[in-house]
């Protein structure tokens, strides 16, 4: 009796640990560097569209967050009367990552230059710019990036206080990975994303009110590559679509430096990781959420903005980031 529970156990036993070993296992098997790189991927996407977004909006409303805005640039209210013909912002954004499976950072930089086309639309473009720098916890390497592309938009004022925008983007991204600690890999990358979103401009006692709102849309394609082992790695494709709600309030005048506060959530629509069975970590984020704190100030000639905010998702807690941007108007 004794002999045949002890043989069941030692069985059961074996088990249990094969299972595990295949679980430890998969978390490093050929390509698990790509396990994380759809999440990396609507990380870097939401702080670019965020930056260009946010690096945006002084060329359409240098003087304040007010009703009495112009998207030509021009001011008609208690803060004078003042404009620009071609207003040029760079914004620069940190992002720390603080995830179950990421440990590291991720910035973003754009330049963008307007130009007023009537009194309604604004068309801007720039450079933008990606580096990444992270710990993946879960298969004991890192993954590392960086990347340059394009952004166009045009921002239309529907009204004095609904104003409608389009961005669209694309980077070319070099990745470098590692897993297990030593054996390494590189791919190359094609992001695009398509964002359409509105800001709707209102006043809360005596405070400026931003209410947003929007669809983001991020294709990323990954190509194959070779590890340092030997492995040979299939290229794929993610994609992703998601909602977006803001909100965003100023205090003081126009000239001031002017504290605010805003609050984002993202819901995801629909999308795919494009990965295989074995590498797809099946745990898809379906919502995440940012809330932040900052300053800015805006003159005729020049507008400055500084912040701070906190990143929340399914992991709770996911990390602090950090702005500075600079507008000039010539």
């Amino acid at each position: 009796m004794l002999h045949r529970l002890a043989t069941r156990m030692t069985a059961f036993l074996g088990v249990a640990l094969l299972c595990a070993a295949g679980i430890a296992h998969a978390d490093n098997i050929p390509g698990s560097p790509a396990q994380v790189v759809p999440e990396l991927t609507e990380a870097a996407a939401d702080l670019q569209v965020r930056s260009i977004k946010d690096n945006m909006r002084p060329l359409r409303e240098p003087g304040s967050a007010g009703i009495s805005i112009s998207t030509s640039g021009v001011v008609d209210g208690i803060g004078g009367s003042f404009g620009a013909e071609m207003p040029l912002a760079l914004r620069l954004d940190y992002r720390d990552l603080d995830t179950d499976r990421l440990d590291g950072s991720l910035m973003a930089g754009s330049v963008l230059l307007g130009r007023a086309i009537g009194d309604r639309t604004l068309l801007f473009g720039g450079l933008m710019t990606e580096r990444l720098d992270t710990d993946t916890l879960y298969n004991n390497g890192w993954i590392e990036a960086q990347g340059l592309g394009l952004a166009l938009g045009l921002d239309y004022r529907a009204s004095d206080r609904l104003f409608l925008t389009g961005i669209l983007g694309h980077m070319a991204l070099d990745y470098d990975v590692s897993r297990n600690g030593g054996i390494t890999g590189s791919f190359d990358a094609r992001r695009t994303f398509l964002d359409l979103s509105g800001d709707y401009l209102t006043r809360a006692g005596k405070a400026d009110l931003i209410l947003g709102f929007g669809l983001l849309y991020v294709t990323q394609k990954n190509d194959g590559y070779a590890e340092s082992g030997g492995a040979l790695v299939d290229g794929f494709t993610s994609d992703r679509l998601t909602g977006k709600l803001s909100a965003r309030t100023f205090w003081g005048q126009p000239g001031d430096m002017r504290p605010y506060v805003d609050a984002e959530g993202f819901f995801r629509l629909s999308g795919s990781t494009g990965l295989p069975t074995a590498l797809d970590p099946g745990d898809e984020a379906d919502w995440s959420a940012r809330l932040g704190v900052g300053v800015q100030q805006s003159t005729s000639g020049s507008g400055f903005d500084a912040g701070i905010g906190a990143n929340f998702g399914d992991d709770a807690f996911e990390g602090l980031d950090a702005k500075l941007r600079y507008t000039l108007r010539f």
